[in-house]
């Protein structure tokens, strides 16, 4: 996964992931690959709000100075 992910394709990935938590077929093993993989995908999703916020932040200082 590069840095061009989008948040879309994050949320999209991530829902896969849970999904396949949710899976009574799944092992042990897998599910904890799936959980770090999860811990990943939330942690470049937040990192994308994060600087979301931080775009918004900026334009409102920019509006309001105007």
């Amino acid at each position: 996964m590069g840095q061009t992910d989008s948040f879309e394709k994050i949320i999209d990935e991530l829902k896969s992931v849970i999904s396949d938590l949710e899976s009574e077929d799944i092992n042990l093993e897998l599910s904890v690959k799936n959980f770090e993989k999860g811990m990943e995908l939330v942690e470049k999703a937040e990192k994308i709000l994060t600087l979301a916020q931080k775009k918004i932040e900026i334009i409102e200082v920019n509006q309001k100075s105007k």
